[in-house]
């Protein structure tokens, strides 16, 4: 069994409980700054609890945005299932009405190759070119006999080796972009081989044979002078008349005619369909109220948190903290601003329907904002929509403003004599245009990446840039509670004052340590010395009694 010294030396010495005393020595010397190293521990891990609960929030806030952008209040219907349509892009579609009748569908071309034996029936030795373009008549005949090459498609070369198979034909067809080969069973004792084109008449295919020996066979594939015997479909372009204009497109799904949708064509159409692009009032109805539920759950959080105590119900979590107050401001800021390029006017929340109250929160006045809907529904589209016009007449431009770009006017200038150009001040490069237009797309400025088309005659246009109030709402989020955003920024300072303060409980512990130390070896010599003191009185009142005794 261990024997305590130091309790021995206090039995005979001094009588202190030298352990304790030497404790409470040490505690009194460490125990305010430990105390206070503990308290900023635990003050930053509520500050840091909490500041997840913010990113939390805006996360919930950016997935609504989302999940908004997603559902468009665009919607578009057909009066005829020949003819869908669908929104694409909302940010180019606009609300109208267009008649459209299909005169003909986009076709394929199919060539069959018939009477073989089965899917292995040995070929002759050769090779075949493939050329695409538009098998016509010639003049003054009727049957189209003659090709023209589409000078937009290459032309394709395949060998066909000793012993190849009809299917090796079919797969090394295959092989090339825009062709189609397979073998078919006939079901009556023989084999053909299937080709297919892509649809439109461009799209069309010539095979052009060159037997290894001649009179081998594989010449049956030659259809320069034979088209129409194997021709079982012959390649044709959609033909559409389009509000009574006739309009030709190489295949039945069609994005150029109506900007920002596609059209998919099935069947010709008896009766002219009627396509309509209109806003959806209760979608977009819903789409406002979902977003005021989510602007109010964060402005409620953040007012939370940044509270601080007037009556003694306590203070928030983050009451004080300059970033959370930051984020707080900007985001009251942006329900308050103007929304600006959207028209020759601002759009200000309140027109439609939301409004804030005393304490901060929003509401919604569903009734409002129908009102405000049904007369202008286009102000709906700067809450959700970016927009990109072009004012003035014989101008249009295509792309997406960088994410720099300042909503407001941006000036087209065109120099007539050098022939350069400028957007808002920024350089272009001059591309070909089609149909007596010019093109140029902007290199620099807020504006860069984008295409503008004018007319002949234009030398200046205006140019409209709008920014959504959700894309403004959601840079502010990316800003904040993105990965190296302020939120991140803040979680590390935070960090950095617990682990300063987890280096003072560090350093205290090493100092408590060395004072246990210093006073225990102290204390014990003193013990010692009393001992020894008291154990000379011992032996001096023995030897006066003795003297007394005698």
């Amino acid at each position: 069994m261990a024997t305590d010294y130091l309790n021995a030396l206090g039995a005979s010495g001094s009588g202190l409980n030298i352990r304790e005393l030497t404790k409470s020595l040490v505690e009194a010397d460490t125990a305010v700054k430990r105390s206070a190293a503990q308290k900023k521990i635990a003050a930053t891990e509520v500050s840091v609890s909490a500041l997840g609960k913010v990113r939390a929030q805006f996360q919930s806030l950016s997935g609504a945005l989302a999940t908004i952008g997603q559902s468009s209040v665009l919607k578009a219907t057909s009066s005829n299932p020949a003819v869908a349509i669908s929104v694409t892009d909302k940010s180019l579609v606009a609300t109208q009405r267009t008649e459209i009748e299909v005169l003909q569908i986009a076709q394929r071309q199919v060539l069959e190759f018939g009477g073989f034996t089965s899917a292995d029936a040995v070929l002759g030795s050769g090779s075949v070119s493939v050329d695409f373009g538009v098998w016509f008549a010639p003049e003054g005949e009727e049957a189209a006999t003659s090709f023209a090459q589409n000078p937009a498609l290459a032309a394709s070369s395949i060998a066909v080796g000793t012993g190849a198979t009809l299917q090796d034909l079919a797969t090394a067809l295959t092989s090339i972009p825009g062709v189609t080969a397979r073998v078919l069973d006939k079901g009556d004792g023989t084999f053909s081989l299937g080709v297919v084109s892509e649809p439109g008449a461009g799209n069309a295919l010539r095979f052009t044979v060159t037997e290894s020996v001649p009179g081998n066979g594989l010449a049956r594939f030659d259809t320069t002078a034979s088209n129409l015997t194997a021709q079982v479909q012959e390649a044709k372009d959609a033909v559409l008349s389009v509000d009574g204009i006739i309009v030709a497109r190489s295949s039945n799904e069609i994005t150029d005619l109506i900007p920002g949708a596609t059209l998919a064509l099935s069947g010709k159409t008896t009766d002219p369909a009627t396509l309509s692009v209109s806003r959806d009032t209760q979608l977009a109805e819903a789409a406002m109220t979902y977003m005021v539920e989510e602007l109010n759950a964060t402005m409620k959080l953040l007012g939370e948190l940044t509270r601080r105590s007037t009556d003694g119900s306590g203070s928030g979590e983050l009451a004080g903290d300059r970033v959370v107050e930051t984020l707080k401001r900007q985001v009251t800021a942006l329900i308050g601003q103007p929304l600006t390029g959207h028209g020759e006017k601002p759009v200000y929340l309140s027109q439609l329907g939301v409004s804030t109250n005393r304490d901060g929160s929003l509401s919604f006045n569903a009734s409002a904002f129908q009102k405000a809907f049904e007369k202008t529904p286009q102000i709906f589209d700067a809450m959700f929509t970016d927009s990109l016009t072009a004012i003035t007449p014989g101008a249009s431009i295509a792309g997406k403003a960088a994410s720099s770009a300042a909503s407001g006017d941006y000036i087209f200038r065109l120099d007539p004599v050098t022939g350069e150009a400028t957007v808002g001040g920024g350089a272009t490069l001059a591309l070909p245009g089609a149909n007596g237009a010019s093109q140029y797309l902007v290199l620099s400025g807020g504006l860069a990446g984008v295409m503008v088309s004018v007319e002949s005659g234009v030398t200046d246009a205006t140019l409209r840039f709008g920014r959504s109030f959700a894309t403004q709402l959601q840079a502010l989020l990316d800003t904040a509670a993105g990965q190296n955003g302020a939120i991140s920024d803040r979680e590390g300072q935070i960090g950095k004052v617990a682990e300063e303060q987890a280096k003072v409980i560090e350093a205290l512990d090493a100092r408590a340590a060395k004072l246990e130390s210093r006073y225990l070896a102290q204390f014990t010599a003193m013990e010692q010395a009393v001992s020894r003191m008291k154990s000379t009185g011992t032996y001096l009142e023995n030897l006066i009694s003795a003297w007394n005794k005698d």
